[in-house]
Order: structure tokens, then C-alpha cells, then sequence
């Protein structure tokens, strides 16, 4: 029976109803009324043709053509040899034999489980409010694109605070007028009488599973908007004198010794090794104090001073995140190494230590919420020792957040890369220099206006590049998300390099675009390695990233260029499971891919 025969071929592709559907472009509906037998229609009917095509498409995007050409004995895997096969196959009559030694689908060898994005949430409530995108952009009184990007898991309002409180009062009203609040609490997890806008969005933002997309898109966000001007301290703050004394008291008191300890350290150099798990009231309530404050870790970076900071965060990535906010003008100078404890925090007893190696020390430990505090300002080599050995047995404890790279630390940085053999996901705003010949790229570097060196060093960079992306196809595997609007934009139509941290990029002629996009193009029709997946518009303008299987790297194309790799499980998972979400929603076949670039082509030379 034709039900049987699909059954096992969804046990031996481990797919479902949904993956086929999206890869064949119907509904599920259709494909589930072919698996329950529900609706047997002839081989040669447009349901089975449709059918085929789907599995054909989610075999190809996974990798799975080999299991499923031995499956149906296709003399071989082309679309043309494959599908008349599979389509004779699902009518026979023979034993069917599931072969035992077929490989797992791509997608599913990650070890992350996929949670809801909000995009997918905020999908099923519209499904059942029965609400179209131009009918909740006039509620919400923005543009209706904006909507398809929410929906399509792009962007979210989470940033908006005014914006995301009005979607849940909006979806509320909503479900209240067409007497459906029962069902969007049953959806929302919640019950009917306690529904209300709080809990309908905390359902749409939750971010507090470990892999959530959100997590990652509110950390990339964080990053890609990044602008140093808005950071700089214009004039520094004039530095009190502050009287020497062995003990501080209350704030006031800490805020003395901080601005002693740090006006020190940035004349005599050294390493900080910093902690503290009190609240930070005492720095950030006091404005004029926190510009000094600023300014005077700016100096210390400045002069060369080394930081080791233990974040004050527990596991959840919502305080991650907003650590890398309030560091990231410290992070990118290259010169601090954060970590984060891996264990729970104690709160009985609140603990500080500022340590100057073999210099001084701002210690305090007081039970938390006493206000009659105090902090010894240690400089005993004796005290400072002791002191010492208890910071290393914390850093003991903790597990790296993150490594910062610099032009000036490139070569470390390639060097991680080269350490990391496994399969690299990457997700870019600009055309990659690695997918682009030699004879290509030296034709847009010979308009750049860039001197001989430069260009040197730019070819040499693109070698690297390009010997490393054709060893991952042959050896590996490479996933890519790319941007498919680009050609639409002739200021974007670029080439970029700084995934070898050079700080290079080169803006191409539409012939020479043109050529670069065709040979990706060739690239994904030859290469079974290599996965491209097209996004209609850009997540992120100025930051590429590449995903390891333990870390993830952020790159900056944007002055000050840096690179930053998350060592941090929570994150590292979080950033993977959103590329996996933007892959599963606009998955493709390597057909229409190919179709699509050829367009791009097209319109480039134009």
C-alpha cells in the first residue's frame, strides 16, 4: 500500500509530514492525507508528483540522496534519475528493504533541540485569531513588511518596549472580540481566566530555553549595533585625590578605593584580576562616577594593563548578554578575558575582590544586604598572595566566556580556526572572498585604489581563505546563509574579507558581481558539501559569524574590527539553534537555490 511504503521511507529519511511539505510547497494537510491513506491517487496524478518532489528536496538539503537513491535502485541521484524512480518504487509491489547503514539527516546531527522562536509563535496565534499581516500592521500602525520579517523569525519587537506590550494587548483584544481567548491560552499555555497581555508576552519572548533563537538574536543585535562614537567619553573626568587609607566604608567608601586602585594600576601597569558579586548600585547609580570609572579601565587598557574578570552572572544567557552590553568598549580592545562561573552562586554572603597582582587589593565579604560594610585595602605581599591563591581557586570554578582578537592579534585568531576541523556554519551581509577565484578577486582589488602592499596582503589573505573553504567542501561540510537581496543594493554588492580579521573589503562592478555570484552558483550544483541557504533581507548589517561546534565566532566589518568567539555553552548553543532556524525557514532544494542565484546574476549585470 502506498501508506506503508511512505511510512518507511519517513523511517528511513527521519522526516515528517512538515518537512516534506515545505520542500514540495503545499500544505501538511495534503502530505498527511498520503501517509494515512486517507487519499491514494493515481502515479501519474499531480499529488504524487508534488509528492516526489518534496522528498526529493528535503533528501537533497540533507544529505540524504545516497539512502534514498539504494532505496528505490535510481541509477543515480539526479532529479531526473531519482524521481521517476521513487515514483515506481511507492507503487510497487516487492518487500520493501530500508537499508540499514543510511546516514542521519544533516540537520539532525546537532546535538541542540530546536525550541519555538517567536516568529513561530507569533505565526500560530495569527493562524488562529485568523489575523493577515495587513490587518495587525494597522493595528500596530507599522509598515506590513515588518510583519512578514516577524513571522519569517528575521526580527523580533523584543527591543521596543512600548512596540512588543501593544502585540500582546493587540493579540488580546483580538482573541477576546472573536471569543477565542480559550484557545490562545491553551496555545500560550495558560488558562483563560488568566489570560492577560503579561503572560501572553512572556509566552511570544521567553528566552529561557538554553537554545533559543531569541537569545542569539538579541546578542548579535547587541553586537551589529554597536557604535563607538556612542561610547566614547569626550572630555575625561577630572581624578580626586583620594586619601590612603587601609579600610573604605559603605559606597561612598568603595568608590574612593576603586578610583585609588584603578588611577594606580594605570600608571604601573600590570594585571587586574577582578570579581565581585554585590550589586553594582555603588558604580552605576552615581552617573559622574560611572564616567570615571569608564575612563579609568579605558586607561588601563590603554597602558597595557592585563584584565581577568569573573562575571557576576549565573546561567542564564539574559545576563550574559547583558554583561557583553555593558564590557563590549572594554571587550573590543582586546585586552580583558572574561569568565562565568558553571555553578550556582551562594547568596548568603556578598564578595569582592579587586586584586593588583602583587600590589594591592580592594577586598570586602559582608552578609548580603548589610549596609555597615567595609573594604580593606591590602598591600601586604603576604596578604596579597593569600588573596591571590583564593582568585585562582575561583577561576578554577569558572569556564571562559569569551576571546577577543584584534588586527594586532590575527594570527592567534587564525590559529583557532585552523584548530577547529569541525563543520563550520556561517552566517554573512557581504559576498564571501573564499566562494571567488584569484583571477576574479585581483580584478576587483585592482580598482580599489589600495596600494601594493595592501593589495599583497590581501591576496595572501585570500588565498588562506579560499584553501581553507575548499578543504572544508572536500573534507567537511559548509553551511551558508547569505543575504539573496544583495544585488538590489549596489552599495552592498561587496566582497569581504574579514573573516581572516583583515579589516579588507572590495566593492565589485555588476559584471565582476555577477561572475561571483554565478560561481557560487556553480559551486552549490557541484559541491554535495556545500549548503547554501538565501535570505530575502539582511539580519544584521555590519557582523559575520561562524559557528564551531564548541564556540562561535562574531566578526565586526565595521572600524574598530575585531573578532570575538563565545566559549560559553548557553550562548554557543543559542547562536547555533537561530542558524538552524533561519535554515529551516527558508530551506530550499539546490534546484531553486541555483535558480535564485541565476536571477541574482542577472539582475546584477543589468
Amino acid at each position: 500500500m502506498l501508506s506503508e511504503r511512505i511510512n518507511a521511507l519517513y523511517a528511513l529519511l527521519k522526516c515528517n509530514n512538515t518537512d516534506i511539505a515545505r520542500f514540495a510547497g503545499c500544505s501538511t494537510g495534503n502530505i498527511s492525507r498520503l501517509k494515512t491513506g486517507n487519499r491514494v491517487p493515481a502515479p501519474g496524478s499531480r499529488s504524487i508528483a508534488v509528492f516526489a518532489e518534496g522528498v526529493y528536496g528535503y533528501s537533497d538539503y540533507e544529505n540524504m540522496l545516497p539512502a534514498l537513491r539504494k532505496l528505490c535502485r535510481a541509477p543515480g541521484e539526479s532529479r531526473e534519475e531519482l524521481i521517476p524512480a521513487l515514483k515506481t518504487w511507492l507503487y510497487g509491489s516487492e518487500e520493501v528493504a530500508i537499508p540499514e547503514d543510511a546516514a542521519e539527516p544533516r540537520t539532525r546531527r546537532a546535538k541542540k533541540i530546536r525550541v519555538k522562536t517567536f516568529g513561530e509563535k507569533l505565526d500560530k496565534a495569527m493562524q488562529l485569531l485568523e489575523l493577515s499581516n495587513a490587518q495587525l500592521a494597522s493595528l500596530l500602525n507599522i509598515d506590513v513588511s515588518l510583519i512578514s520579517r516577524y513571522r519569517r523569525g528575521i526580527y523580533s519587537p523584543l527591543g521596543n518596549e512600548r512596540l512588543s506590550e501593544k502585540l500582546a494587548d493587540v493579540l488580546r483584544d483580538r482573541a477576546e472580540k472573536s471569543e477565542k481567548t480559550e484557545e490562545l491560552a491553551s496555545l500560550c499555555g495558560a488558562s483563560a481566566g488568566g489570560l492577560d497581555s503579561a503572560s501572553l508576552s512572556t509566552w511570544l519572548y521567553d528566552t529561557e530555553g538554553e537554545d533559543s533563537p531569541q537569545i542569539a538574536k538579541k546578542l548579535l543585535g547587541s553586537l551589529d549595533s554597536f557604535s563607538p562614537r556612542r561610547t566614547q567619553i569626550h572630555a575625561a573626568p577630572d581624578i580626586p585625590a583620594i586619601e590612603k587609607a587601609p579600610r573604605y566604608w559603605g559606597s561612598e567608601g568603595l568608590r574612593n578605593a576603586v578610583v585609588r586602585f584603578l588611577s594606580d594600576a594605570a600608571e604601573e601597569g600590570g594585571e587586574l584580576l577582578l570579581y565581585s558579586d554585590e550589586p553594582m548600585d555603588w558604580m552605576t547609580q552615581d552617573r559622574s562616577f560611572f564616567a570615571l570609572w569608564a575612563s579609568l579601565m579605558m586607561r588601563c587598557v590603554r597602558n597595557g594593563v592585563k584584565i581577568r574578570i569573573i562575571h557576576n552572572v549565573d546561567r542564564r544567557a539574559e545576563e550574559m548578554i547583558d554583561a557583553v552590553r555593558g564590557w563590549f568598549p572594554l571587550y573590543i580592545s582586546g585586552m580583558i578575558e572574561p569568565f562565568v562561573f558553571t555553578g550556582t552562586r551562594h547568596a548568603r554572603f556578598s564578595h569582592t575582590v579587586f586584586l593588583h597582582s602583587g600590589r594591592a587589593c580592594v577586598h570586602g565579604f559582608f552578609p548580603v544586604g548589610e549596609k555597615d560594610r567595609w573594604y580593606d585595602y591590602l598591600t601586604g605581599p603576604e596578604e596579597l598572595a593569600t588573596v591571590g591563591r583564593g582568585f585562582d581557586a575561583m577561576l578554577s570554578e569558572a569556564s571562559p566566556f569569551l576571546r577577543t582578537y584584534t588586527p594586532e592579534t590575527a594570527a592567534e585568531y587564525r590559529a583557532f580556526v585552523s584548530a577547529a576541523p569541525d563543520e563550520r556554519s556561517f552566517l554573512l551581509s557581504a559576498l564571501p572572498a573564499a566562494a571567488m577565484p584569484e583571477e576574479l578577486f585581483r580584478r576587483v582589488l585592482s580598482r580599489s585604489g589600495a596600494d601594493e602592499e595592501r593589495k599583497e596582503r590581501a591576496l595572501v589573505a585570500h588565498r588562506r581563505l579560499r584553501g581553507r573553504f575548499l578543504e572544508d567542501l572536500r573534507e567537511r561540510g559548509v553551511d551558508m546563509i547569505l543575504c539573496a537581496g544583495l544585488a538590489d543594493r549596489g552599495a552592498d554588492m561587496t566582497v569581504d574579507l574579514s573573516l581572516d580579521l583583515t579589516g579588507i573589503s572590495a566593492v565589485c562592478a555588476p559584471d565582476e558581481y555577477k561572475e561571483a555570484v554565478s560561481e557560487i552558483a556553480r559551486l552549490v550544483g557541484s559541491e554535495k558539501n556545500f549548503h547554501l541557504t538565501l535570505l530575502p533581507d539582511f539580519p544584521f548589517r555590519d557582523i559575520q559569524i561562524v559557528t564551531f561546534k564548541d564556540a562561535v565566532s562574531v566578526l565586526r566589518r565595521q572600524e574598530p574590527c575585531a573578532a570575538f568567539v563565545f566559549l560559553n555553552p548557553v550562548l554557543t548553543d543559542a547562536v547555533s539553534a537561530y542558524l538552524a532556524s533561519l535554515r529551516g525557514n527558508y530551506a530550499q532544494d539546490r534546484r531553486e537555490v541555483i535558480e535564485r542565484l541565476r536571477e541574482l546574476a542577472r539582475q546584477a549585470g543589468r
